[in-house]
């Protein structure tokens, strides 16, 4: 039956002259022709707009994200291009993958932040072909930044991508923030300029500028 109904498709019948010519109810060839879709291969354009859709392994672009997930965790997530990845390996005169590869993160509350001047930094090491990492027993109310690099030989650490500083969050009374004291002293004149000229990170301020 399937065939006729093809063949009468093709010709310009309605569903209903199909029905009335083959005396079989309108609901029944519909069903016919929904279970002859499902059975046939996908056309190459319908084929290419399905593999269009699917998210890719990678996207080429050197940085590195970092969301806090908690007051003691932070997730992180980057990607590092091929040819940086030469650059690199070029550099080390080893191949990416005999690399070591690091996250490092830095304590840099209260401060500007210039690469050097951080209250301290722990590494972690993370597997080949790891895109993302939690980073967990953060201190709460506190700002972070992180990098992801390599480590060699006589190299402890070579950073690559550098992430944007973050906060995790306080825990605790909404007024318990360690910004609270030196915004109080200068409001009540104690100060004559702002004691927290460094508490505020200026990363976000240059990123509007740019």
């Amino acid at each position: 039956m399937i065939e006729e109904i093809i063949e009468m498709k093709k010709k310009g019948y309605t569903i209903k002259q199909i029905s009335s010519e083959l005396n079989v109810s309108v609901g029944k060839i519909q069903y016919r022709l929904r279970k002859e879709r499902l059975t046939q291969p996908l056309a190459e354009s319908e084929t290419q707009f399905t593999i269009s859709k699917k998210i890719p392994g990678a996207y080429e672009i050197d940085r590195i994200v970092v969301l806090p997930q908690n007051p003691h965790c932070l997730y992180a997530y980057w990607d590092v291009q091929t040819p940086t990845q030469h650059m690199v390996a070029h550099h080390f005169s080893k191949s990416w993958t005999a690399l070591t590869k690091k996250l490092r993160i830095y304590d840099c509350s209260d401060v500007i932040f210039n690469g050097h001047n951080a209250h301290r930094y722990i590494d972690i090491p993370v597997p080949e072909m790891t895109n993302n990492w939690f980073i967990r027993d953060l201190e709460e109310n506190r700002t972070y930044i992180a990098d992801y690099g390599v480590a060699d030989e006589g190299c402890d650490f070579f950073s690559i991508v550098r992430s944007k500083p973050v906060e995790t969050p306080r825990i605790g009374d909404k007024h318990s923030s360690r910004h609270r004291d030196p915004v109080k002293r200068w409001q009540t004149g104690e100060l004559s300029s702002p004691e927290w000229h460094e508490t505020f990170s200026a990363y976000s301020i240059y990123n509007l500028l740019k």
